[in-house]
């Protein structure tokens, strides 16, 4: 049986043998020119960073693997999904609606024209357009899967692998939190779900709540009442109630209880709704800081870039991923310190262990470092 394999390709570059061209190595010993089908369709699953945030993935990136799924045959879209409640607090749209989250996209450089290819949200205009997967996971049954997964043959993750506070955030958070909608999302942020508190709602003066629900399944008469039969846990009515009128009758307490282990069951749901063998997963290990693109800040490198890291299996990619940065010296003026860092590093071993337990990936895997020969020198000119 061959042994599963993790593509690395060190951050080193030359003119001839440039970042976009590791990409290109990496995406070709994968195998994916192979496997991809003349007209498949393939999904292209990355972030498009929020405003203030610098050190997302830059959209050449994106636009070099759009020419080469393109290029082996397939039809390649880029996607997303919106986050988790509702609101537009920040500059040129926030991410809590298709709308806002594509204005917001073209600040950071991402459009069709940039990309080369359509743009989606996965999850619709509100976040809830999706397909459940039961799973029999310790903390998730059911995983509300991203709907536009199921119309795809393949799916790529293109992932910026950097840190979060349950530790190393690449493929599994970007598959577990980024391809489920806001019911997903908040199994994982808020498990404990809405929380309503009916006497401090401002009765029919108000009802701001009724418009931001996706579903209608809210009544506004001198209190508030929700139908929990049609809830979709988006969050929407808690951000209105609590953040902009103040009454807090409806509000969604966050909570980090094994925020990690549902994220990996999530991903294990996704992986399920279409089959484990049509995703793929690269890491762009660069601009590695401790706060995840969804933060409105670039926050300050913890190390040098890494490389590039492309496999077939979740667990696998983003264990090699942890294990090159282990090897890194941290950045003087870094958020955090060695002692911080090494916590990341053993929070992240919860999620492999986790992982490999539910049976989403596997730490045994072979490294394959790729490289190529400079061209010959031609002398002096």
């Amino acid at each position: 049986m061959t042994k599963l394999k993790v593509f690395f390709a060190d951050r080193k570059t030359r003119p001839d043998y440039n970042m976009l061209d590791k990409l290109e190595h990496v995406f070709n010993e994968m195998g994916l020119p192979d496997a991809i089908k003349s007209g498949e369709k393939v999904m292209i699953k990355t972030h498009f960073g929020l405003y203030g945030n610098t050190n997302h993935i830059r959209p050449a990136y994106v636009h070099k693997l759009v020419d080469l799924v393109r290029k082996a045959g397939g039809f390649p879209f880029v996607a997303d999904t919106v986050s988790l409640a509702y609101g537009n607090q920040r500059p040129y749209g926030g991410r809590t609606t298709a709308p806002e989250y594509l204005m917001r996209a073209a600040r950071n450089g991402f459009t069709q024209g940039t990309l080369g290819a359509p743009m989606i949200m996965a999850d619709g205009y509100w976040g809830v357009d999706t397909y459940d997967v039961r799973i029999d996971g310790d903390h998730i049954k059911s995983v509300p899967v991203a709907a536009a997964t199921l119309n795809c043959d393949k799916v790529i993750l293109l992932t910026h692998a950097k840190f979060h506070h349950m530790g190393v955030a690449a493929s599994i958070k970007n598959m577990g939190v980024g391809m489920v909608g806001k019911r997903g999302k908040a199994a994982v942020h808020c498990p404990d779900g809405l929380q309503v508190s009916p006497e401090k709602c401002k009765g029919t003066e108000c009802s701001e709540c009724i418009s931001v629900c996706p579903v209608r399944c809210i009544e506004v008469s001198d209190t508030v009442k929700i139908d929990w039969n049609q809830c979709v846990t988006c969050g929407h009515c808690a951000s209105i109630c609590s953040n902009k009128v103040g009454a807090r009758a409806i509000f969604m307490p966050w909570s980090g209880a094994d925020m990690a282990l549902r994220v990996v069951e999530n991903a294990l749901g996704v992986t399920q709704s279409i089959g484990e063998d049509a995703f793929y997963y690269i890491n762009l290990a660069i601009d590695i800081s401790d706060l995840c693109d969804c933060i409105g800040v670039g926050a300050p490198l913890v190390m040098h870039d890494i490389g590039i890291l492309g496999s077939t299996d979740l667990i696998a990619i983003d264990h090699a991923t942890l294990s090159a940065m282990k090897t890194a010296t941290l950045n003087p003026g870094a958020n955090i310190d060695q002692s911080q860092f090494e916590g990341l590093v053993e929070r992240s071993e919860v999620i492999f262990n986790h992982g490999e337990k539910i049976g989403l990936g596997s730490t045994d895997y072979e490294l394959v470092t790729l490289t190529k020969a400079p061209p010959e020198s031609r002398g002096p000119h």
